[in-house]
């Protein structure tokens, strides 16, 4: 196996990591939490731990620095639209909607960095997207209406920032060297959460949200880093964002195991439901194999 392939095992990885992050983060806003507590915890946790990179990092060159600080934008917008997400749907639902990232991904690297994509991963970005539909559980004739939705909103606005963020990160990261970048960008998002959060907040984390937002915030950190490494690495956004996308099989199977242990919505959805989301979740792990093969 290549060096290239290889490094898709981060993606994979990080794939897994997102989605137990996600039921947990659900469990803790189903607890009480509210936007400000899942942002500050989500985000301030990762821009604190990431400034350890700092120790592998060699010179900067700091008339680079505006390029995670941009990064760090995009992805700030795209955490808030998330956790939007999650507070309006269920995870089984909002995760592989955002699967349609990877047609975002291709479609800013053709043309915002004119960057040549091979056929099979349009094919794998189009199998992620008809999977969506069937995730969604719509028909042709209900398809508009439903992901005209809060929760289809909020999630396919974050698969347009996160999209374009990955490629900025790709095409950036390297330049300005992977430890510095990942500690600039996650610093500068920090920031912003503080400054949009952080006023007017009021009273603590609920008792009864605190360990699973614990949790959410370890594993959210855990896959951001191996997303970041991956995207710095590898040669194509697209292809680690289709590995990426097997976080929809995961959301299904994960989210209807641990449905009841973790209080979430998908234990009251019928088995029927649940075939039908697993079904469109396949076929974004066919594009997962598209790209590996």
């Amino acid at each position: 196996m290549s060096r290239q392939a290889l490094l898709l095992l981060l993606p994979a990885m990080s794939a897994l990591l997102y989605v137990l992050a996600a039921l947990f983060i659900k469990k803790a806003i189903t607890a009480g939490c509210d936007q400000r507590h899942v942002n500050l915890c989500v985000n301030l946790l990762p821009a604190v731990i990431f400034q350890l990179l700092w120790l592998y990092s060699g010179p900067l060159d700091w008339t680079q620095a505006w390029k995670p600080a941009v990064a760090a934008c995009t992805f700030f917008g795209g955490q808030v639209f998330t956790f939007l997400a999650l507070r309006n749907g269920e995870v089984s639902v909002t995760t592989p909607v955002l699967g349609t990232k990877v047609v975002f991904t291709a479609m800013f690297s053709a043309i915002v960095f004119a960057q040549a994509l091979e056929l099979r991963w349009w094919l794998g970005a189009l199998a992620c997207s008809l999977g969506v539909v069937l995730v969604t559980g719509a028909t042709w004739r209900t398809l508009a209406p439903r992901l005209l939705r809060r929760d289809a909103l909020f999630a396919t606005g974050a698969a347009i920032t996160f999209g374009l963020t990955d490629v900025l990160v790709q095409h950036w990261e390297r330049a300005v060297g992977i430890p510095a970048f990942v500690a600039l960008m996650f610093g500068c998002t920090g920031i912003l959460v503080l400054a949009v959060f952080l006023p007017g907040l009021r009273g603590g984390i609920p008792a009864a949200g605190i360990k699973p937002l614990g949790a959410g915030a370890i594993l959210y950190s855990l896959q951001i880093l191996g997303m970041a490494v991956a995207l710095g690495l590898h040669e194509s956004a697209t292809a680690v964002n289709i590995v990426y996308g097997s976080r929809a099989v995961w959301s299904v199977v994960l989210a209807w195991m641990l449905a009841r242990f973790l209080q979430a919505e998908e234990a009251r959805d019928a088995r029927e439901v649940m075939v039908r989301r697993l079904a469109g979740s396949l076929l974004v792990f066919g594009a997962v194999l598209a790209v590996l093969i």
